[in-house]
């Protein structure tokens, strides 16, 4: 990882993209949204460190759990956390490798992902 990490946000809605990418890049890391799991494959395939992955499970198009399965396969070692607002969906979203955070989730479960793949706060 280089001087400041730099995440993946992967989320349809803008809300929630911006306000997470508000609140990394205030925090100084760098960030590349995507609203699409499209998009972000483009942008994995591409020669963009990418420290950190955050995507949303319910997307139009790709979900996140298949943009999971296709991430592993470009970035097989960069963590991905997965973002649910569903309990059922958490043993889908912990299959194969990946991570899971609970929405609605506190400052400090965002930290506690930040700090435990990132070693890093905000």
């Amino acid at each position: 990882m280089g001087l400041s990490p730099h995440v993946m946000i992967v989320d349809d809605a803008a809300v929630h993209r911006d306000t997470l990418s508000a609140m990394l890049v205030h925090a100084g890391v760098q960030v590349t949204a995507c609203e699409n799991a499209a998009d972000a494959l483009t942008v994995l395939r591409g020669d963009t460190v990418v420290d950190l992955i955050l995507s949303d499970v319910r997307m139009p198009g790709m979900d996140g759990i298949e943009f999971s399965r296709q991430a592993r396969k470009v970035r097989p070692a960069t963590p991905l956390v997965l973002v649910t607002g569903r309990d059922s969906a958490m043993d889908a979203v912990m299959t194969g490798g990946n991570f899971a955070l609970l929405k609605p989730y506190t400052a400090a479960a965002l930290n506690g992902v930040l700090l435990e793949h990132l070693g890093i706060t905000i």
